[in-house]
């Protein structure tokens, strides 16, 4: 049976319509066979978003925008997005929207702080304004506008304070000081890594000995010394007392002699008879001593 013409033309207008569809939601970023799930925004202004605009969660694309409707109860927009279903959205998360320099606006999601609990498919998100870089720099013009001659004062005062001709004597005097201090690092170095652990052998070697010493103090009968030096001042006490008691007394040879005054005129007496002698013995020699070579005869 052969097929009428104008079967052939429906059937390629059929095909070419189906090809149509296909290629738009191909070239829209969305499946023909949607395994994803959907979750809705509520956000006040998506400044020209399209569908099937990215939505990405820290820079990674997780879903698409399916659509955009307005809400006139809130007076604001209700945009459902489709994320892969492998992808779980924590509680707590909200959606801002950013928009690059040359490019359209897209939805990030701030993932929320719980990591356990996660939204529901058909749950509602909240959302936050456009954050736009260029609207944000146009604000910040009349601050960098009120800066720039703060700046310039600044930078003035930085070229008269390079071109100062003390810089370069205070660089030089720098230079100097760090010269000494090389030299002086130097020699700490020497110092701690020779002479300090001499230092720290004869320390420990005094510390040893003083160890000994110690030891052997500890072992000294401190006490018993104590009580024998105890006991002879004592006995010296007692001679004292004792030689005391005889020097004023005459009952005996001790006393009689320190007391007795004619003790000492006797011996006074006698120290004056042999002084007398011994000068009449210079004075007069041959009284005592006689020599003769041959000898003499007694008269």
């Amino acid at each position: 049976m052969k097929i009428s013409k104008e079967i052939k033309i429906a059937l390629v207008a059929v095909l070419s319509a189906i090809i149509v569809y296909v290629g738009i939601i191909f070239l829209k970023g969305l499946k023909l066979f949607n395994d994803e799930v959907s979750y809705f925004v509520e956000i006040a202004d998506v400044q020209g978003m399209p569908t099937a605009s990215d939505v990405r969660a820290n820079g990674l694309k997780v879903g698409t925008v399916k659509a955009i409707n307005f809400n006139p109860a809130r007076q604001n927009l209700t945009v459902e997005i489709t994320i892969d279903p492998t992808f779980k959205i924590p509680q707590g998360t909200s959606v801002y929207m950013t928009k690059e320099m040359l490019g359209s606006a897209m939805m990030n999601l701030k993932l929320g702080p719980n990591p356990t609990a996660f939204l529901q498919p058909g749950d509602t998100i909240q959302g936050t304004p456009l954050v736009d870089l260029m609207t944000e720099a146009g604000n910040m013009l009349p601050q960098v506008e009120a800066l720039l001659p703060k700046m310039d004062s600044i930078l003035t005062a930085l070229n008269t304070l390079t071109n100062d001709p003390a810089i370069a004597s205070s660089l030089h005097n720098m230079e100097a000081v760090s010269a000494d201090l090389r030299v002086t690092t130097t020699r700490l170095n020497g110092l701690l890594g020779h002479d300090v652990p001499q230092l720290m052998a004869k320390t420990n070697n005094i510390c040893s000995n003083l160890e000994t010493t110690t030891s052997n103090l500890n072992q000294i009968d401190m006490i018993g010394m104590a009580q024998k030096a105890d006991a002879t001042m004592t006995g010296v006490q007692e001679m004292t007392f004792k030689m005391n008691t005889a020097m004023n007394s005459k009952d005996n040879s001790l006393g009689m002699l320190m007391n007795d005054n004619s003790i000492a005129l006797h011996i006074d007496s006698t120290m004056q008879n042999s002084s007398r002698l011994l000068e009449d013995f210079r004075l007069h020699p041959k009284r005592y001593v006689h020599f003769s070579l041959f000898g003499k005869k007694d008269k």
